[in-house]
Parts: structure tokens; sequence; C-alpha cells
């Protein structure tokens, strides 16, 4: 019998995950104005009902950017991320961002990763950073930058690096040079892949190096890659609320965890972003096993897979087993 509603977030973003009353704190030490109403700043910062697609979707994301552009933002920003977290019962997060985001005001991308290590630390929440590498046009020093930056800071705040943005429009397998990089430093990484496009971008990301795949909900689409998943023992990080709201799929219904469950694919369930998609992984965990009709057990099994599935030691994984078994005893 579970105990407590406990979760683990490995697929947390920063910039998507910052409550009204974080905003309103961040907002006061910079003068910003806001809304006085929580209904109007909660609408600046959820996804529309009606979102057609993954770039409508990441338009929500330019305003909580614009209170994260200094030292004290993102260091008091990403501690109040953490206190709530753990409020909610999180026993371990891996929160990821872009550094390169974050340099408007004159930072340097180290300072970006500085600052967010000390809230996290600050926290006493058990997990750490991983740095975003973003698709873009005219952004592959940047991308070099935070490959090297990582690399700096690996084992002391920060856990691994991901691939981020608009997959549609820049294929995974165009990072490959990035990733050999990251790949030749030693730096672990996670890659976005099969979210906006199709399973071939799985398939690239896994051959890449990557050691969990950001969504890849679209690997159902292809037995090929769901075996290669499986056979190869690589993780989803799945997010069933965001992939609804990017209209990937029509309904719960359609979400394939069960498939890929039964095809022996490790399934992690995730937030994505607490305040665009308006959901925790808690509630993420919670929605899945109710509408599917899972066992306390194959709850117990999800959050234990996240665990396996975490860039984290063996010390800190042993702790997490062992708070799941305490709680599902």
């Amino acid at each position: 019998m579970m105990k407590k509603k406990i979760s683990i977030d490995l697929h947390l973003h920063f910039d998507g995950s910052l409550s009204p009353e974080n905003v309103r704190e961040l907002a006061r030490t910079q003068n910003i104005a806001l809304p006085k109403e929580d209904s109007e700043l909660r609408a600046m910062l959820t996804v529309d009902p009606d979102c057609k697609d993954l770039r409508q979707y990441l338009t929500k994301f330019a305003f909580p950017l614009s209170l994260l552009q200094n030292a004290r933002a993102i260091e008091q920003g990403m501690y109040t991320l953490c206190r709530e977290l753990l409020d909610e019962g999180c026993i371990y997060a891996e929160i990821r961002f872009a550094p390169q985001l974050h340099l408007d005001k004159g930072l340097t991308q180290e300072m970006v990763v500085e600052s967010a290590i000390k809230g996290f630390e600050r926290s006493s929440l058990l997990g750490g950073l991983i740095l975003c590498c973003m698709r873009g046009d005219a952004n592959a020093q940047l991308n070099i930058d935070t490959v090297d930056v990582a690399e700096r800071y690996l084992g002391k705040g920060v856990l691994a690096l991901d691939l981020a943005g608009n997959e549609a429009g820049y294929a995974t397998e165009s990072f490959r040079t990035l990733f050999k990089r990251a790949k030749e430093k030693g730096i672990p990484f996670t890659i976005h892949a099969g979210e906006a496009d199709s399973a071939k971008s799985v398939c690239a990301a896994v051959e890449m190096g990557a050691s969990r795949i950001g969504h890849g909900v679209r690997s159902y689409e292809s037995e090929e890659t769901m075996r290669l998943l499986a056979d190869s023992k690589i993780p989803l990080e799945l997010c069933p609320t965001s992939n609804l709201q990017t209209a990937i799929f029509k309904s719960l219904d359609e979400y394939p965890i069960k498939k890929f469950m039964d095809m022996g694919i490790c399934v992690t369930l995730n937030s994505d972003n607490r305040s665009v998609s308006g959901t925790t992984a808690r509630a993420e965990l919670s929605l899945v096993c109710k509408h599917f009709d899972m066992s306390i057990g194959e709850e117990k099994s999800i959050l234990q897979n996240s665990v396996r599935a975490a860039f984290a030691d063996d010390s800190v994984k042993q702790k997490l087993l062992w708070l799941i078994e305490e709680n599902y005893r």
C-alpha cells in the first residue's frame, strides 16, 4: 500500500516550470509589472487550449525566460522551483535548461550555470541540472560553449547534456558532430527525439550515443525502433499531457505507454513543463496509471525505472530505491 504520493521528475524544463508565485517574486525584485489577477498571469504561462503543435507550444517560453536574465533571478528562481518540488513529495529531480538563452543582460553561460547550481544546492533536493544545447541556425558556437561548460561542471551540479528546441525544423542527426564532442569528453546526454519528428529521430539519437530519449513517444510508429530501445535498454522520458497539448495524439486512449511496456522498453513519466502544461510528475503518474488501470505494482515499477534511468551515482540511486520501497511497503 502506498503511504504518500511521491514522484521523480527526469524531464523538467526550468523556464517552463515557474509557478505564478515564483514569477511574482522574480518580477518584484526586478521592478517588472505583472497582471494583478492570477488568472491573467496563468494565461501568460500556460499553453493555449487550442495549441496546434510544438512550435506554438514553445512560444510560451519567451515571457518566463525574460525574468531569468540575471544571476540573482536564476538562483532564486531555481531555489523556489526546487522547494516547490520538495513540498509536493518529489524525491529527486533533474532540471534542464539552455544556458545560452539567459545571456540577454551580459551573463556568460558559465555564470548562468553557477547561479542555477547555487539555487539547486540551497534547496536540499536530490538531483541536479541538465544543460540543453538548442536546435537552430546561428548558434553552433553557443552549443559548443554549452558542451564545454557541462564538462567543467560535470559532477559539480551538472549531470548531463540535452538537445532541445524545434525538432521538426532541425533534424537530430545534424547534431552528430556536437554530440561526438560530448561523448569524447565523457559527458552523458539525453536528446529530445521522436516528439515533433518521426521514429527515425529516435534512431539517430540512439546511434549518436544518447543514454535516454526525451519524449521518444513516436517510437511507436516503428517496430524496429521499439526493438532497438528495448534491446539497448534506453529509457524514454514520457510526458503525456505535453504530448496531447502539442497534438501528437488526440486523446490519452491513443497514448502508447502500454505498448512500450509490453515491448520491454523502460518508461518513465515526467512533467516536461509544470507551468506551460499545468501538470506535475506526480499528476502524470496518477493520470496514466488511472487511465490505463495499472496496478500499484506497475506504478511502483515506473518510479523504479526513473531511478535506474537517472543520471545519478549509485549511492543516490540506492537511497531513492529504498525510499520507494518504504513508501510502497
